[in-house]
């Protein structure tokens, strides 16, 4: 009789092993050998699940999907206004375990803009909703340009982070944010 096999399983195996190697040499270096290496298997096993280089890098991205909008519901939980947006921006613009990693393979889906790049434009149009709805919640003037700045200041952080992780990481860019969120959000008096 023949063995089950958990093809979710598998392919979060897949995943970890590709955000790994993603952490540790760059987006570049994730091939389905890499990956096959680091799991000790063959590249047929890998194929079998993840039948490309591209559908690699789709697979780590969807792996983290749930943890990543998980993540920003805890993050904005019970905020409402100008607190949420605030919260939000500061959210998107800090860097959690794999972050780096996911943002390298989220530059590489968009490069190749290819089939994957739903998954990537699930979570950014879904991000960027939660702008939108926060601004507009909080009655500013101007919402939707606040949330158009915010979300592609955000994105903007998020590519000089795999450029340059050691001078764009998050003290530096918050200090910015906070510059730009002082400057675009009347403060009360």
């Amino acid at each position: 009789m023949p063995q089950m096999v958990d093809e979710q399983e598998r392919r979060q195996e897949i995943a970890k092993a590709t955000l790994e190697i993603a952490e540790l040499h760059g987006a570049n270096a994730v091939t389905i050998r890499a990956v096959a290496d680091a799991l000790g298997r063959s590249t047929a096993f890998v194929t079998n699940y993840v039948p490309s280089r591209a559908q690699l890098m789709f697979n780590a991205l969807d792996y983290a999907r749930g943890a990543w909008i998980t993540g920003r519901s805890h993050a904005t939980e019970g905020l409402t206004g100008v607190e949420r947006l605030v919260q939000l921006a500061r959210w998107m613009c800090t860097t959690d375990e794999h972050d780096t990693a996911l943002r390298s393979l989220w530059i590489e889906v968009v490069a190749s803009s290819g089939p994957e790049m739903k998954v990537v434009t699930d979570l950014t149009d879904r991000t960027f909703d939660d702008f939108r709805r926060s601004a507009n919640e909080a009655s500013l003037s101007g919402a939707e340009q606040i949330a158009d700045i915010l979300y592609l200041f955000a994105r903007g952080f998020h590519v000089k982070n795999v450029e340059d992780p050691v001078t764009w990481n998050d003290e530096r860019v918050n200090r910015a944010l906070t510059v730009l969120l002082e400057s675009l959000i009347p403060q009360d008096g």
